[in-house]
């Protein structure tokens, strides 16, 4: 019984199964040492096996090395897996937790300290990097005409926004990373000349600062007098802190009568005992950190403030 439920599974996972999972379906140790000694079961990868009766491919390898080392399919085995446009399953590359997988053959083995910035989905049942970090993977590894080819193809087929990949961008950017210098340079030539909705952008910061590891922001929120009457909608704000954001966007503040009422608005939202941060579209693309920085620090004030 414990034999067919576990060749079920098998068929599920392009023919292979890890150790424990064989252990959990009711398979005995003893049987499993015997399918392994046998032939009937051949090692994949590390505590992963694979049946005879099914070819080696790239899809069971990459499953195979997932399972044994905690790795995600990434670069351009995850762009075939998506799909993206362009690119076919003729390589096995993977993301890798720090220290794990080393002497792995016949892979492309990357490491990260950030796993959790992958955002792993499942493709063909398959864990992979999510499809804003691919692109952002395959931009440290591919020529820049292959890269633009590659974002004109999420874009065209709608799975992505350019509002999404300047998200990622931002979330991983860090002096120094793999394919932030290149996706930049492929984003900006499209950027030229568009104005970023605010609604978006707004999103754009909220997601950025919830991956710095800080609490969700209320977007839109109206921030109250006392009595109710309403001082000001805010961009973003943490009401339990009082903390409020504005974004200053050229599309919407371009003009005398915004500039003043600006100005009033957020002097009103002061009094009213809010902290006001202010932001430009250069502190979000060029400066994400320090954003961030800057928000955390106006957090831990207003909490240092509130439990005196």
């Amino acid at each position: 019984m414990g034999e067919e439920r576990v060749l079920r599974r098998m068929r599920r996972q392009h023919g292979v199964i890890s150790r424990a999972q064989a252990l959990d379906e009711g398979i005995t140790r003893r049987q499993l040492d015997r399918l392994v000694s046998s032939g009937v079961w051949e090692r994949e990868a590390a505590g992963v096996y694979r049946h005879e009766a099914v070819p080696s491919t790239f899809r069971s390898r990459l499953l195979a090395l997932c399972m044994a080392h905690g790795a995600v399919a990434s670069h351009r085995s995850a762009a075939a897996l998506h799909p993206i446009e362009g690119y076919r399953l003729d390589r096995v590359e993977v993301i890798v937790p720090p220290g794990k997988g080393r002497g792995i053959r016949g892979a492309r083995r990357y490491e990260s300290n950030r796993m959790d910035l992958a955002k792993s989905v499942e493709r063909d049942g398959i864990p992979c990097t999510s499809l804003g970090r691919t692109v952002l993977d395959l931009a440290a590894v591919v020529s820049p005409r292959r890269l633009d080819r590659t974002v004109d193809a999420v874009l065209r087929d709608g799975q992505l926004r350019l509002s999404d990949l300047y998200g990622v961008l931002t979330s991983h950017a860090r002096r120094g990373r793999p394919g932030c210098a290149a996706l930049k340079s492929s984003l900006a030539e499209r950027f030229e000349g568009m104005a970023v909705p605010l609604s978006d952008w707004s999103r754009m910061v909220s997601d950025l600062l919830v991956d710095a590891g800080l609490e969700s922001p209320a977007l839109e929120h109206r921030v109250r007098r006392a009595d109710g009457s309403l001082v000001a909608q805010v961009d973003l704000a943490f009401p339990s802190r009082r903390v409020a954001i504005e974004l200053d966007s050229a599309r919407w503040h371009d003009n005398r009568e915004s500039f003043v009422q600006d100005r009033r608005r957020r002097n009103e939202t002061t009094l009213a005992g809010w902290t006001v941060l202010n932001f430009t579209w250069n502190d979000y693309a060029d400066h994400p950190a320090a954003l961030c920085d800057t928000v955390a620090k106006a957090l831990a004030a207003t909490e240092a403030n509130f439990c005196q």
